[in-house]
């Protein structure tokens, strides 16, 4: 039976008010452990309570709210003392990833990454920082889609918003954002290279140059 034209109404309101959310979210305009207001979005953006809830539905199975039973839904948090694990998780695959990646990828496949890094930096030049973060989460799964192994996508999909919490507990200033946004380039060029040991350090770098940045303020705090 078709859908109905309600149902792809539905849908696609459901979609925007998805997307809506997950920009406030990523941008910082609701902050871990935030109470997500249905009320004050759906008046905000002209949207029902019907694809609001369905969307936050979607965002729970993401993982990026969370909602109790008699409790206002809430944007999920990650404690500062979980930064340090889910980096070191992150690493493991992305150079795994980077590894399965140089053996496999064709010079098209190269091609198509250096694209999405320079949506990702164009996103960044804009200032959109939901956007760069979205962008960049793109960028790093679709490293491990074209290193052809499922297993190893399935993970980095399943691992994707404890990345992004961790973004936003890192809480980078945009001229840190943009350093660690301009390491895809020299990343991409030891992956075509075919140069194995420094795109891993790279990717290594990447990565937890990030948390040992967190680290470094919050010692001088």
């Amino acid at each position: 039976m078709a859908n109905s034209a309600f149902d792809i109404d539905q849908s696609s309101l459901s979609d925007r008010a998805y997307q809506v959310i997950k920009d406030l979210v990523l941008s910082g305009e609701l902050k871990a452990g935030e109470s997500i207001s249905e009320r004050s979005l759906a008046t905000k953006f002209g949207l029902s309570r019907t694809p609001l809830r369905e969307a936050l539905r979607r965002l729970e199975q993401y993982g990026l709210v969370v909602s109790r039973p008699r409790s206002a839904t809430q944007v999920a948090s990650l404690a500062p003392a979980e930064a340090e694990d889910v980096s070191h998780v992150r690493a493991a695959l992305e150079v795994a990833g980077v590894r399965l990646l140089i053996d496999r990828a064709s010079d098209e496949d190269i091609d198509d990454l250096e694209a999405l890094a320079g949506k990702c930096q164009t996103a960044l030049d804009r200032g959109d920082i939901a956007e760069t973060f979205e962008r960049d989460s793109e960028f790093h799964i679709e490293i491990a889609r074209r290193s052809k192994n499922r297993h190893l996508l399935d993970q980095y999909v399943r691992m994707d918003a404890k990345v992004q919490l961790l973004r936003l507990v890192l809480h980078l200033p945009p001229q840190y954002l943009r350093i660690f946004v301009s390491q895809h380039a020299p990343l991409l060029a030891a992956i075509r290279t075919r140069d194995t040991d420094r795109a891993v350090a790279l990717m290594e770098r990447h990565v937890m140059d990030q948390l040992q940045y967190q680290e470094a303020r919050t010692a001088q705090a």
